[in-house]
């Protein structure tokens, strides 16, 4: 059972560790381009880069990756026992 699930999210999960890691790139190599043009220090950008790339990765507001919907037989099987179709009548 559980690996089922494994397997079923993982090109999921691929998506959101590239994406992440091509979120952390982007935004270094800019804030290091900025850096260059303005003196900050590189480091500062390696932290906003990291932050960017975790919120990303993670989404806890559901931004960039949408909520997993349970599945129709799960939301069928649910509608079923809740209208008391059923129910046996003795």
């Amino acid at each position: 059972m559980v690996r089922q699930l494994l397997i079923a999210d993982t090109p999921r999960m691929v998506k959101r560790i590239a994406c992440s890691v091509l979120w952390f790139l982007a935004v270094g190599w800019g804030f290091n381009y900025l850096s260059a043009i303005t003196g900050a220090s590189p480091v500062f950008g390696m932290a906003i880069a990291a932050a960017v790339s975790t919120f990303v990765g993670i989404d806890p507001l559901h931004l960039f990756w949408p909520k997993r919907v349970a599945s129709l037989t799960t939301r069928t099987r649910d509608a079923v026992h809740a209208s008391g179709a059923l129910q046996t009548q003795v």
